[in-house]
């Protein structure tokens, strides 16, 4: 999932979470969720992996952070939250776990393979049962629609 889609739905989550661990934990979890649904993206981070289309995984990983920094400008700019605290938690925890494997990709630290693995478990949980991705198209064009429509609900 888009860097972006993960944050917003942090921020959904960090608005209606009661305290900001709750929020934090909410987006963190979330994360794994979202990355289940398959969106038309492991074929990067395999080429990445594979050192094929280096430049292409690097130019996408930066566009979405640029992007996602943006929106997140964005967020906390135009809206007071009552509970900003727990809406920035909550965008942390939505983060973090991709955050977490750009650390293990750039620096190979032995004790964080645990991680990756149980990240890629999720990420590929139905791309592998099915044996497919979906088109990368199809998953950039649901994750702007999906993401515009969750814009609303911030």
């Amino acid at each position: 999932m888009f860097l972006a889609t993960h944050a917003t739905v942090g921020a959904i989550i960090g608005r209606a979470a009661p305290n900001p661990l709750l929020a934090f934990l909410g987006g963190f979890i979330s994360h794994f969720l979202l990355d289940m649904i398959p969106h038309g993206d492991a074929h990067l981070y395999e080429n990445y992996r594979n050192h094929q289309k280096v430049k292409r995984a690097l130019a996408y990983v930066t566009l979405d952070a640029v992007v996602t920094a943006y929106l997140i400008l964005g967020i906390r700019s135009a809206r007071q939250f009552d509970n900003g605290a727990n809406v920035t938690a909550g965008i942390i925890g939505g983060l973090l776990p991709d955050l977490i494997i750009g650390v293990y990709n750039l620096i190979k630290v032995e004790w964080l393979t645990w991680f990756h693995n149980l990240h890629f478990f999720f990420h590929n949980f139905f791309i592998r049962r099915w044996q497919r991705d979906i088109a990368f198209s199809y998953g950039l064009t649901m994750q702007i629609v999906v993401l515009a429509l969750m814009q609303t609900r911030i």
